[in-house]
């Protein structure tokens, strides 16, 4: 019988993440079965009682730090020792720069840390590592909620307008984790290491300033000026990742991610109405 990843029970590992929030709400939604743990938990992974369905783990953020980086590794060890399927967020990063696109089998030479956590989560058999570019929810201050709070106490953002970046929605990522689990069942081949990111690049400086447009429809930011930041101080951080593998594998088509900020923002703003009212 075939693996089905939408049948299972999922634990979100690193809930409190904007991946794993997000993940969590897809699944309320879709009435899959699922439990979520803190990244920082050491709860067992036992199925809930009367629940027939078998464990699948999502690690729902990278190990960009050095703590995250541990918490995840031990949840790897754990997943491996019980033989637990796993999905694990991971990122660009582990390339160095590169202007054109890394595809999936290109040589990591980047991030040390999240090239160990991929390397250990490969001797799973059954595994999924999903790559993705500096994804942003407006959720538990991530980079656009920093951007926004330096905004409100800033009259003039000086951000780069020369290295390239991919902005993703974290709720697209939810979305793209789900549609995989979906079809892992059609070829256990399937299994592997995939690239996501916005179907768009564009620069931090091009990013505020749609950002900006948006939340000057709900709050007075006229005051905000945009410079662009000098040459010599702008430093690339990762990579633009090539999609094409997900696209031909699972018809997975990127998304442009202009639309998803538009919408993030209507949810971020209405949340912000709630808490002002109460």
């Amino acid at each position: 019988m075939g693996f089905s990843g939408t049948n299972r029970h999922w634990f979100i590992i690193g809930a409190e993440f904007p991946v794993g929030q997000c993940l969590a709400s897809l699944a309320s939604e879709l009435a899959l079965p699922y439990t979520s743990r803190r990244l920082d938990s050491r709860e067992q992974l036992s199925v809930p009682m009367g629940m027939s369905a078998t464990p699948l783990a999502i690690i729902a953020t990278s190990g960009e730090d050095s703590i995250t980086g541990g918490h995840i590794a031990e949840w790897i060890e754990l997943l491996s020792e019980q033989d637990i399927p796993m999905v694990l967020l991971s990122s660009a990063k582990v390339f160095d720069y590169n202007e054109v696109g890394s595809l999936e089998n290109d040589e990591m030479t980047g991030d040390e840390r999240l090239i160990a956590l991929e390397t250990q989560a490969r001797k799973q058999l059954r595994h999924l590592i999903v790559r993705v570019n500096q994804p942003f929810s407006l959720l538990t201050g991530d980079y656009a909620v920093q951007l926004l709070a330096k905004a409100r106490s800033q009259e003039c953002l000086k951000l780069d307008n020369l290295i390239r970046i991919a902005p993703t929605p974290a709720d697209d990522i939810a979305q793209v984790i789900h549609a995989l689990l979906q079809q892992i069942s059609c070829d256990e081949s399937l299994w592997g290491t995939y690239h996501y990111c916005s179907v768009e690049s564009t620069t931090e400086y091009g990013f505020a300033e749609v950002l900006l447009a948006e939340a000057r429809q709900y709050e007075d930011l006229a005051h905000v000026v945009l410079e662009e930041l000098d040459e010599e101080d702008c430093s690339p951080t990762e990579t633009i990742l090539d999609s094409k593998l997900i696209k031909h594998t699972f018809g997975i088509k990127p998304k442009p991610w202009r639309q998803a900020l538009s919408r993030l923002m209507r949810r971020y703003y209405r949340a912000d109405e709630k808490t002002d009212a109460s």
